[in-house]
């Protein structure tokens, strides 16, 4: 009798253990496998100083100054990526989002940007097919000191 209760156990943690391993690679099938990779951006960057960029293989990202008001992204490299698409988001001090940036294309790979000034970081998501790259710029406030550390960590 002993032994019947221990294999009825047995048994309906084994079927429990199999139907939760199964749901988990039902989920891990249905969340498609998005590549996205994060930029590495200069060291002691900034902007609105002097430009900076952000690397990934084959190209890269260079935020800088604008004659205009502003800054100006630029695309630059030998394998640029086909039908990219950006998507900005600025923070603020507390790592608040802000609202969206101004973002007017010119030819040639080049964006202008028009910040909030109470923004201090500037996350720009570049799209292209189904890769992703994301790089974080940190701007200055206003005397031109750099501020903390990026809210995104680029892992080599």
């Amino acid at each position: 009798m002993r032994f019947n209760r221990y294999l009825v156990f047995y048994i309906i943690l084994g079927v429990a253990l199999v139907a939760s391993w199964t749901l988990v690679g039902q989920r891990a099938r249905i969340a498609p496998n998005v590549g996205m990779h994060i930029m590495s951006v200069d060291e002691n960057c900034q902007p609105w100083r002097a430009p900076c960029g952000a690397y990934a293989s084959g190209f890269a990202l260079v935020l800088g100054p604008s004659a205009e008001e502003g800054g100006i992204l630029h695309l630059v490299g030998e394998r640029l990526p086909t039908d990219a698409h950006l998507d900005l988001v600025q923070f603020d001090e507390d790592a608040h989002q802000l609202a969206r940036p101004q973002l007017r294309a010119r030819p040639g790979g080049h964006w202008v940007i028009r910040t909030d000034p109470k923004a201090t970081r500037l996350r720009v998501n570049l799209t292209s097919g189904e890769q992703q790259w994301v790089a974080e710029f940190p701007l200055v406030d206003l005397t031109g000191r750099p501020l903390a550390g990026p809210l995104l960590r680029h892992s080599s």
